[in-house]
């Protein structure tokens, strides 16, 4: 898939296919015309002797040293080796990736000062399916993502390590391999290093999977409505009119529409109410729907944004080379953060769920639904796994955006920690959909042993329920003894993150 940069409006769903492997970019000519007139604003600040920050001064606290002849070139390399200063963790290829795309579609704007050869060139290693070894550490969400962006310009000076379909290779060879060499010119490390690009992009990755997991999660919802015969009367459309919270309203609306032909629902019992995790289903997971949209929009401002720092605009043959602080993250640490905790949120809601199914005195089904309790434990501990993932996200959900630290001599006195908050937020999806991947093998193995029993039919769950059991059952069979449970959870797992659930 070849598509021509920049794009002007990326949305996340775009971003994702864009970052994958099979992805490739083309500069259109009227592209490397907006190019070149960044770049020849930065040829004629130089050529004048005009001091512009990370042009011909240096950078950070140091800002007001002044440098011209070969210090220039000298400066680009020193900026981009001073700074490549991580290590392991790194982030996964897809994000790097996306990470790679989107420091090429911001430059390709023509406000960056980088010259029509440097992205060219780094086209070239995208388009060889490079993924840059990019740290998870070490970025402060100000000033840009300055450690891991140094780690993502090396392999254009044949530095570093890279890898290419999951293999770790030079970043020399690559070049060699391509025919590239290239000599940073005046502002283009500080044009590689200034963004908030890597950020950016796990961003977009955890609020593509944040979707996903709560359409998951509304869907398993909807088959317990089922299997503990819930009222219907808690989503009826009345009520949420009178809450309009969209979220609210998308969710009653979407549990409506998997509900629908069910037979199992409104089943008469003693108590006059459904607990919380049923009967609020709208309330509590619209909330976190409304949360994943806000951090969205968020996040698709930054990914068309132009983040790097000095910006030039050429109009009328006059140059403005403006210094400012779009690299400046801080709108993306509190959505993330605020992601992070509706995550959390839901990750609970879950596990009390599950508590339901596995509690015979409040399932009526079998004890940790085995059909042999006593000689088999059953699905008792998967619970515990999820406890533990709990707990863990609870640890994670603690804002990373209120703690600032100044740097560079109190240059840089307030930064936003939005990589460590776009690192948590990931990992709380990921322990979320571990989570969901739990329920639902529990979700089918009481479906199948209410049919087992005779209780119901298969055709009196809805049809959504009956399709969750359907693409749990292509991988992992009913549990009749105690087996290894992991590899059913993982390929449930799996199931998940492709989009079987949806």
């Amino acid at each position: 898939m070849k598509t021509n940069v920049p794009v002007l409006r990326l949305t996340v769903d775009r971003f994702i296919a864009l970052a994958q492997p099979d992805s490739r970019m083309s500069l259109p000519p009227a592209t490397v015309g907006a190019i070149n007139k960044g770049a020849k604003a930065v040829e004629a600040i130089v050529r004048n002797k005009v001091p512009v920050y990370g042009v011909n001064t240096g950078i950070g606290d140091l800002c007001d040293v002044y440098l011209s002849g070969d210090k220039l070139a000298e400066l680009q390399e020193n900026i981009i080796m001073s700074h490549a200063c991580g290590g392991e963790p790194y982030f996964a290829d897809d994000v790097a990736r996306g990470a790679l795309f989107l420091v090429v579609n911001a430059r390709a704007k023509g406000y960056s000062g980088i010259t029509v050869g440097a992205i060219q060139k780094l086209i070239a290693l995208f388009d060889h399916g490079v993924a840059p070894l990019l740290p998870m550490q070490g970025s402060l969400g100000a000033s840009g993502d300055l450690i891991p962006l140094a780690h993502l310009a090396l392999p254009l000076l044949g530095k570093g390590d890279v890898r290419v379909n999951g293999k770790r290779i030079s970043a020399a060879s690559v070049l060699r391999k391509l025919g590239i060499t290239h000599t940073l010119l005046p502002k283009e490390a500080l044009s590689l290093i200034n963004g908030t690009e890597v950020t950016t992009s796990q961003a977009a990755f955890a609020v593509y999977g944040a979707e996903r997991f709560l359409a998951g999660s509304v869907r398993a919802t909807a088959a317990l409505f089922e299997i503990f015969g819930a009222r219907t009367s808690s989503i009826d459309a009345d009520i949420h009119a009178l809450k309009p919270h969209p979220g609210q309203v998308a969710v009653a609306r979407d549990l409506r529409k998997y509900l629908r032909g069910s037979a199992l629902v409104d089943r008469p019992k003693a108590k006059a109410q459904d607990p919380y995790v049923i009967r609020c289903t709208p309330q509590v997971d619209g909330a976190i729907l409304g949360e994943i949209m806000r951090t969205k929009t968020t996040v698709e401002i930054e990914l068309n944004s132009v983040t790097d720092n000095p910006l030039f605009f050429v109009k009328g043959g006059k140059v403005k080379a403006l210094s400012g602080g779009n690299f400046h993250a801080q709108a993306l640490a509190f959505a993330l953060d605020g992601l992070a905790i509706a995550l959390t949120a839901g990750s609970k809601v879950i596990e009390r769920r599950v508590e339901r199914l596995l509690n015979s005195s409040l399932s009526g089904l079998p004890p940790f639904l085995i059909f042999e309790s006593g000689t088999n434990t059953g699905l008792m501990i998967p619970h515990y796994l999820i406890a533990a993932l709990v707990a863990e996200n609870s640890v994670l959900a603690h804002p990373a955006s209120i703690q600032t630290l100044p740097v560079s001599a109190n240059q840089e006195d307030f930064v936003s920690m939005a990589m460590t908050s776009a690192t948590k937020a990931a990992q709380i999806l990921r322990n979320c959909e571990r989570i969901l991947a739990i329920e639902l093998l529990l979700v089918a193995q009481a479906m199948d042993i209410m049919i087992e029993q005779k209780a119901v039919k298969l055709s009196s769950f809805s049809a959504s329920a009956r399709g969750i059991k359907e693409t749990v059952r292509r991988s992992v069979q009913t549990l009749k003894k105690d087996r290894l449970v992991s590899k059913d959870i993982d390929a449930i797992l799996s199931h998940l993150r492709n989009g079987d659930f949806l």
